[in-house]
C-alpha cells in the first residue's frame, strides 16, 4: 500500500516509546503509523491538538520525525504455515526459520466478543490426558480456566503436557509466552515441538527484551490467531502465560501516559481489559464457524498475593481455577494441583454419569483421607475404619500421581481409579503400585481381555455397576501383576 503523503504526523514530544504527534486528522484508535524507515507505531489516544502513539519497533524517536498513516494495513500472515513456528506479537518469525507468505490480516485490538447468539452450550470435554484433571476437575471445550501458583510450582509442565497431549487430535494449540526471555520461550517451544512435531502448535513469544507496547498487545494478537482457526470450525487451546506479567507492562504504559492510577497503581480499566479478553473464548455455533476456544490464562503469584487486584479480577472472569502448589511439587505430586483450592464450574457438565460419580467418590475419599491423616498425627489410637480410609486414600494418591509427558486415555483413567474400590488393590500395599502401576496402565489400555471394560467405561452407567464389572477381572489383574 502506498503511503498517503497527505496524512503526515510530526513528532512533537517523545517519552521513551510513547510519542505525541501533530497532524494525522484521519487517525483512529489502533491505527498503525509508519515512519520513513518503516518502523511502526500504534495510535492509542486522540487528544484535542495531538495524537498519542506507542512505538512497536525498538527505536526511539525525537521531535520533528515524520510518521505516515496507512489505514487498516495488513501486517500478519495467518494460516497453517504458522504451525511449528515461534512468532512475535507482530507476526514475525523469531525462530530463525525464515519468513511467511504474504500478509493477509490487519491488526485488530479491543475486538468486541461475539454475543450470546453466537454461543453454543459447552457439552464436549477437553481432555488433557492427565487423570487428576480429566476426572476430578474436568475442562469443557470453550471453558476459561485460570491456572495460578507461585514460581516453580509445576504450572509450565502442566501447560506443556496439555498441549503435547493434543498431538493425536485436530485441536489447534497456541502458547503465548508473555514477558519471558528468548531462551525460556525457546525451551517451551522445543519441548513441545519435540513431542508433537509442532504439527498443530504455534508459539507466540512476547519477549522481555521487547518494548512494553509490543508485550501489551500480545494477548489480543494471540486471540486473533485463535479466532482465525475457530472460525474454520476448529477447536483451539489458547494459553496466555502469564497475565500478571502482562498487567505490569500495561501499568507501566498507563503511568507513562500519566493516566490517573487506580488500585495498586493499575489503570482504572484493568478489569475491563482482561475481562474483555476472557469473553472472546467459548464454544461457537455454526453461524460463527462452529469451533471453540478453550482458554488457560496463567498467573504467577504467591499465596499471600492471591487476593490482589489481578488474581481476583481474572478469577471473577473465568469458569474456575487450578491452584498449583510448590509444596505438592516438592513432594513429587504431578500435576501439583491443590484439591482444596481448585474448582471447575463448567467441565463436570461435559462428563458421563460414570465420570461424575467416580469424581465425587474420589473427592470425598481424599477429603476424608486428609482429615484422618491430620488427626492420626496426634498419636491417638487409630480405628480400623480410619486405617482403611488412610490406606485407600494413599492408594488413590498414588493412582493420581502421573509423570510429565505420560498421557493416560480417558477410559483408562476411569478403569485405573476404579481399582481403588475393589479388593484386588485394597489388599495390596502402596509399594505394589510403585512396581506395577505402569504395567497396569499399559494392560488396561491394550490388553484384549479389557476390550469390554474399555467400551463400558465410555457408556452412561453407574459407578457401582462399573465396579462390579471390573471386579470380575480380578483374576486377569492378578496374573498381569505376577
Amino acid at each position: 500500500m502506498e503511503i498517503n503523503e497527505n496524512e503526515v504526523g510530526l513528532v512533537v514530544s517523545a517519552k521513551r516509546y510513547l510519542i505525541a504527534l501533530e497532524g494525522l486528522p484521519s487517525a483512529k484508535i489502533n491505527n498503525i503509523l509508519r515512519d520513513e524507515d518503516g518502523n511502526k507505531a500504534l495510535v492509542i489516544s486522540l487528544e484535542k491538538d495531538h495524537v498519542k502513539a506507542l512505538m512497536l519497533d525498538s527505536v526511539f524517536k525525537k521531535p520533528g520525525d515524520r510518521f505516515f498513516l496507512r489505514g487498516s494495513e495488513k501486517i500478519f500472515s495467518f494460516g497453517d504455515h504458522l504451525f511449528g513456528r515461534i512468532i512475535n506479537a507482530l507476526g514475525k518469525s523469531i525462530d530463525g526459520k525464515g519468513g511467511f507468505p504474504e500478509n493477509n490480516t490487519s491488526l485488530e485490538l479491543n475486538v468486541i466478543a461475539s454475543g450470546i447468539s453466537s454461543r453454543e452450550e459447552i457439552k464436549d470435554q477437553f481432555l488433557t490426558g492427565l487423570t487428576f484433571v480429566d476426572v476430578l476437575f474436568p475442562l469443557g471445550m470453550g471453558q476459561r480456566q485460570l491456572v495460578f501458583g507461585p514460581p516453580r510450582s509445576g504450572k509450565t509442565s502442566f501447560l506443556k503436557d496439555a498441549v503435547i497431549n493434543q498431538k493425536d487430535t485436530d485441536t489447534v494449540c497456541i502458547y503465548a509466552a508473555i514477558g519471558k526471555s528468548l531462551d525460556a520461550v525457546g525451551r517451551i517451544a522445543s519441548s513441545i515441538f519435540e513431542k508433537n512435531g509442532g504439527k498443530n502448535t504455534i508459539v507466540l513469544g512476547a519477549l522481555s527484551s521487547d518494548l512494553p507496547s509490543l508485550i501489551s498487545i500480545a494477548p489480543s494478537v494471540a486471540f486473533s490467531i485463535a479466532e482465525h482457526f475457530s472460525k474454520q470450525g476448529k477447536n483451539v487451546l489458547l494459553i496466555l502465560d502469564d497475565l500478571s506479567t502482562h498487567a505490569k507492562y500495561v501499568r507501566e504504559i498507563a503511568l507513562l501516559e500519566e493516566r490517573l492510577p487506580g488500585r495498586e497503581s493499575y489503570p482504572g480499566d484493568m478489569f475491563y481489559q482482561h475481562a474483555h479478553l476472557m469473553e472472546r473464548s467459548g464454544h461457537f455455533n455454526d453461524k460463527y464457524g462452529g469451533g471453540s476456544i478453550t482458554l488457560l490464562p496463567v498467573l504467577e503469584i504467591g499465596i499471600k498475593s492471591s487476593t490482589d487486584l489481578i488474581p481476583t479480577n481474572i478469577m471473577s472472569a473465568t469458569d474456575g481455577h487450578f491452584s498449583f502448589s510448590s509444596a505438592l511439587r516438592a513432594q513429587g505430586h504431578y500435576p501439583s494441583i491443590s484439591v482444596e483450592q481448585s474448582v471447575t464450574r463448567v467441565g463436570s457438565h461435559t462428563q458421563t454419569i460414570l465420570q461424575r460419580q467416580l469424581a465425587n467418590r474420589v473427592l470425598v475419599l481424599l477429603s476424608e483421607y486428609e482429615r484422618q491423616k491430620e488427626y492420626s498425627q496426634f498419636g491417638s489410637q487409630v480405628s480400623s475404619r480410619t486405617q482403611k480410609i488412610l490406606h485407600q486414600g494413599s492408594l488413590l494418591k498414588e493412582l493420581l500421581r502421573q509423570n510429565p509427558f505420560d498421557e493416560v486415555l480417558s477410559n483408562v483413567q476411569i478403569m485405573l481409579l476404579s481399582l481403588a474400590f475393589i479388593p484386588f488393590l485394597l489388599d495390596k500395599e502402596e509399594v505394589f503400585l510403585d512396581k506395577y502401576k505402569k504395567i497396569l496402565i499399559e494392560s488396561l489400555r491394550e490388553d484384549p481381555n479389557f476390550n469390554d471394560t474399555r467400551k463400558l467405561a465410555k457408556e452412561e452407567i453407574s459407578l457401582d455397576e462399573f465396579i462390579k464389572h471390573i471386579e470380575t477381572k480380578t483374576e486377569i489383574l492378578e496374573k498381569i501383576c505376577q
